[in-house]
């Protein structure tokens, strides 16, 4: 099959190859009617046209390409992996449709190297779940006026912008009045300001708050006959204590939009905002903003 080129979109368009050249290239400078924009757009995914990133590069001194970074470990646990895909795939649709194009790259626990993928020219970089101890060493390699922006993790900086749950009023929700005979079980996470904020939000005993890295975590708050109700950040693992039948009431916080995986007795708490969505119009703030790191607000919080 012959590859769509520009002409092909302008002669359908009935534009010049010009036109079609600056709307596939986000060239903000030139007045062209947004219908046409439109039209030029749905045109060249109906004929599925490739762009040339060499060309783009050359033409705009952009290459297109988005990084997403993530930590890989032989230790990840399911429901943190099925979090990690689920945010990857909604953010690389709507960097798709927008005509970008997803690098994705893991990064080693223990000794993260970057040596290939700085070489690739990332318009911006999107850094999931990052580890206190290396989160420096990654960010130094993106020079300014790159975005870095942080999920699920917080740092006390407000050049790096952040996107995290929020935790604290979905904590307010579920809360009952008489906290006695309640625990918190929550998904651990790499980040410690993220970990802190999650268990400032509850006026909860330290004996009383459970992190869970692996399903053995659970043991402890499980054999504690002193909870009557438990209040769990994720449903994976909410659903884990649900059939265990240790608890008179539970409710989840439901982190990786998967309710249905849940009994109808427990109560469900859902984010209405859509978290992938906040990242990518967040990168797109910054990037038509050269002065970000002047704004006062860093972290972004989805209801």
């Amino acid at each position: 099959m012959k590859k769509t080129t520009m002409k092909d979109i302008a002669i359908r368009a009935n534009v010049s190859v010009a036109t079609v050249s600056y709307v596939l290239n986000r060239v903000d400078n030139q007045t062209i009617p947004e219908k046409t924009r439109r039209q030029i757009m749905e045109l060249a995914k109906e004929l599925r046209y490739i762009p040339n990133l060499a060309a783009r590069s050359l033409a705009n001194q952009k290459t297109g390409l988005i990084g997403v970074l993530v930590h890989k470990s032989k230790s990840l646990p399911y429901w943190k992996l099925h979090a990690q895909l689920a945010f990857i795939h909604a953010l690389e649709q709507r960097l798709t449709a927008a005509g970008y194009h997803t690098l994705l790259y893991s990064l080693d626990t223990d000794t993260p190297s970057l040596d290939i993928i700085v070489e690739r020219k990332l318009e911006a970089v999107f850094l999931i779940d990052a580890q206190d101890h290396s989160f420096y060493s990654i960010s130094r390699h993106f020079v300014e006026g790159i975005p870095l922006i942080l999920i699920d993790s917080m740092i006390e900086d407000k050049l790096f912008k952040q996107v995290v749950f929020n935790y604290r009023s979905a904590l307010e929700k579920a809360l009952p009045e008489d906290l006695s005979q309640v625990c918190l079980i929550m998904e651990g996470f790499n980040n410690s300001l993220l970990t802190r904020y999650i268990r400032s939000s509850v006026p909860l005993a330290d004996d009383a708050v459970f992190e869970i890295r692996e399903l053995q975590d659970l043991l402890p708050a499980m054999e504690h006959h002193r909870f009557k109700q438990a209040i769990v950040i994720n449903e994976f693992i909410g659903s884990y204590v649900e059939k265990s039948g240790k608890f008179e009431h539970l409710t989840v916080i439901c982190t990786c939009n998967s309710p249905e995986m849940l009994g109808e007795y427990v109560k469900k708490i859902l984010f209405q905002g859509d978290k992938a969505e906040v990242a990518y119009e967040l990168m797109q703030e910054l990037l038509h903003h050269s002065d970000y790191s002047e704004q006062v607000n860093n972290c972004y919080y989805v209801d």
